[in-house]
């Protein structure tokens, strides 16, 4: 099931006038590329089946094939300087915090050639204790060793002093511990025969200089752990300091010594991570940055793939808006390279816009942690159910913000300049067997179309970048299915949007959970912490919840005062796996105000009782209203989902203490709850709340409950007014929704 042919483009959102560069691997000499337009993506028979418009463009034609490679692995590196060579001896000396020692060799600090074996690296060795290597250059290499492995989580003090007059190469390792715990300090000393020999390497942090790819420095031996206040001196006086406690939300590192020897971080590692002498009293960098001073490396981390690229297409002024995609075929294998073609700015062609939430598919991208959970939830077994995609991501050791690195600790960045596999038409998750993120959303790009309805397509990158200017001229904007990513730029957007007029219908579930920090001289980058808080697959370690890039903290947006109910009404209730069920409506949805939405669907007709995915509309993750988070007084909540097997447990972060009772037949809060309420100046809100509901739209010809509801509320927000328009602006005596987190029994 081998990917034979694999692509990524330099950017997911492009405007007319703008090129977007295509980068492609394949090991077989030719391939051809194409334009296409995408409408559907799934290849599911019980739906409507794949759907794509061909799209004449210039770049359609025969290419010559080539492979190209991944160098994974974060280091830190400084310009080959003639202060930094061996001739004269040197000291170095760093704090460590190993989090894998013994699985391999690990460069620390190095000045070292591993194409020639030149120079010198203090590193553990494949004991995982301290050593040093030293080589000339002409093959003769010698290698130091305390022969005491360092403990991992530990940090150590580690020295190496090299003096060439004598070859003595004198080690010292000292560990970092508790009061209650006995310090272990190790020292060694030797002779060796070997004089190091100068090279043009770069002096090197975290990894040794394997060799150059291009215009880039490719690491080798990389170190899994953090390291602190790295130094190099020679006899008495200092050579280099680098502290790490400075330059926090950027790639460089600076060196406060007397030779300005800086340098820059390669690959995206870990910063404003705890030091060796982290005291707990105080949980961000910015109060208190000299117990910040370490930087976590690792060596599956990965900023930029840095492929060379093949072609670039500049997007003509007369295509339409959209979802496309470079569609690449090498003999019976295919890839697609999916982006958004978005309206030039300041400019709309539709008063519809859907809004893509590419920073949910970024903090995905390439998942598989959740397949790979030998506890999986599922009632079958997801690894026999793996696409080609998942196993070019397990080949090629790509990884998401919710997999683990080596030594277990959780990925805290995620890039799109790399291919990210799962973001692609016919691919379904091994998990619910159906779309998900991006494919899923081709779902709701298919009904638009089926209904004639114009829309403009954008992307949370563009939000962020714009905020609500990109907002106001339409006159609705609809989310994508899983809108679970925000940055505190996007929130704001869409709460002045709202406060202005603006009509907002929230198709998702689990949305606007996770705060984001995004770069603004990375913007490919998104980096996640999460904090002691939510449903996820990793917590941040003690005081390493604030993000490096923005200097906010991290954890969920509920924990930072803005939970989803106060925004849209509804917000993250429960989770499940077994299957999706339909919306029933409740007496709220007869008020005057809430009638359009229902126009053709039956008083006890079942919204949504199938579809393609998990068989409902309400289903995988469900959002409920609560007053107690917001939940404006005035909104109804016109229809619910109640009755979950005990896959569906109650949100964690709602869990106080443990019982048995937080599943779906025992927990009143595990539920799905719609809604609708309107906004100052003419806007309003209306909110599904959950993920599912995209995968009934096409159901029975694309005439069902699911599709009505949508089609109503869309037509009526698209429009200058709305049946009721203007009811709900006096407020007062308003029937407020349910209270869940007073009444509800639970000890959460």
């Amino acid at each position: 099931m081998a990917m034979e042919v694999v692509g990524y483009g330099d950017r997911w959102s492009v405007q007319p006038g703008e090129s977007i560069q295509i980068m492609v691997s394949t090991a077989h000499p030719r391939y051809r590329a194409r334009v296409v337009r995408l409408i559907h993506g799934d290849t599911n028979p019980a739906g409507p089946g794949y759907k794509e418009r061909p799209v004449a463009a210039a770049i359609e034609g025969e290419y010559a094939g080539r492979e190209q490679g991944y160098h994974p692995g974060s280091f830190a590196l400084v310009p080959n300087a003639e202060a930094l060579q061996p001739g004269e001896g040197f000291t170095l000396s760093a704090w460590v915090f190993p989090t894998t020692p013994g699985e391999r060799p690990q460069a620390l600090l190095a000045k070292w050639d591993a194409v020639t074996d030149a120079g010198y690296a203090l590193l553990l060795d494949a004991a995982g204790a301290l050593a040093l290597r030293l080589g000339d250059g002409r093959g003769e290499t010698a290698t130091v060793s305390t022969d005491a492995p360092l403990r991992p989580f530990t940090w150590y003090w580690v020295e190496a002093r090299f003096d060439p007059a004598t070859g003595k190469v004198r080690l010292r390792q000292r560990s970092h511990t508790p009061p209650n715990v006995p310090s272990s300090t190790v020292e060694t000393e030797a002779n060796v025969a070997v004089s190091p020999a100068a090279t043009v390497a770069p002096f090197t942090i975290g990894a040794w200089s394997a060799h150059g790819a291009g215009d880039r420095e490719v690491g080798g031996a990389h170190f899994n752990g953090k390291i602190e206040a790295p130094s190099v001196r020679r006899g008495g006086e200092t050579v280099a300091v680098w502290d790490f406690a400075r330059d926090f939300g950027s790639d460089r590192i600076t060196d406060v010594g007397p030779n300005g020897l800086h340098g820059q971080t390669v690959n995206a590692p870990m910063r404003a991570v705890t030091g060796h002498d982290f005291s707990g009293r105080v949980s961000s960098y910015l109060l208190a940055p000299e117990e910040y001073g370490a930087i976590f490396f690792h060596d599956d981390d990965l900023e930029d793939a840095g492929w060379q690229p093949d072609f670039a297409w500049t997007i003509p002024d007369d295509l339409p808006s959209g979802v496309y995609a470079i569609h690449l075929q090498a003999g019976d294998a295919e890839d697609y390279v999916p982006f958004v073609v978005r309206p030039r700015r300041g400019t709309t062609t539709a008063p519809i816009a859907v809004l893509l939430p590419t920073y949910t598919y970024l903090a995905y991208a390439n998942e598989q942690i959740t397949w790979r959970n030998p506890d999986s939830p599922v009632p079958h077994d997801p690894i026999q159910h793996l696409q080609a995609q998942d196993h070019y991501i397990v080949a090629h050791g790509l990884k998401s913000a919710y997999d683990h690195h080596a030594d277990d600790t959780g990925i805290a960045f995620s890039s799109r300049l790399r291919p990210v596999l799962n973001l692609r038409p016919k691919y379904s998750t091994a998990l619910i067997l159906a779309p998900q993120h991006f494919n899923a959303d081709l779902y709701l790009i298919d009904w638009l179309e089926a209904m004639g309805h114009p829309y403009d397509v954008l992307t949370d990158e563009d939000l962020h970048a714009e905020g609500s200017s990109l907002l106001v001229p339409y006159r609705v904007v609809m989310s994508g299915c899983h809108h679970e990513y925000w940055s505190g730029q996007m929130l704001d957007a869409l709460e002045a949007y709202l406060a202005d007029g603006g009509r907002w219908m929230s198709l998702t579930g689990n949305g606007y959970y996770w705060p984001i920090g995004i770069d603004p001289a990375r913007p490919h980058l998104l980096e996640i912490r999460r904090g002691q808080n939510g449903t996820g697959t990793w917590r941040s370690a003690p005081g390493e919840n604030w993000f490096q890039t923005v200097g906010e903290p991290g954890g969920l947006w509920r924990d930072r005062g803005r939970p989803p109910q106060r925004l849209v009404g509804v917000g993250m209730s429960a989770a499940g796996f077994d299957r999706a069920l339909p919306f029933h409506r409740l007496p709220a949805s007869h008020d005057p105000r809430a009638a359009f939405i229902f126009a053709g669907v039956g008083d006890d007709e079942p919204i949504g009782d199938a579809g393609l995915m998990m068989g409902g509309a309400a289903g995988l993750e469900v959002d409920r209203a609560d007053v107690a988070l917001g939940t404006p007084p005035h909104a109804l909540v016109v229809a619910t989902a109640r009755g979950f097997s005990n896959s569906y447990l109650r949100a964690i972060e709602e869990v106080t203490a443990p019982d048995a009772h937080q599943g779906g037949p025992d927990n009143p809060a595990v539920r799905g709850d719609m809604l609708f309420f309107e906004t100052p100046n003419g806007g309003a809100v209306f909110a599904a709340g959950s993920i599912t509901w995209f995968g009934c739209l096409s159901h029975n010809g694309y005439d069902n409950p699911v599709s009505r509801i949508t089609d109503n509320v869309l037509r009526a927000f698209a429009s200058d007014g709305w049946p009721g328009d203007g009811a709900g602006q006096d407020l007062q005596g308003a029937e407020e929704p349910p209270v869940t987190s007073a009444n509800e029994r639970s000890l959460g």
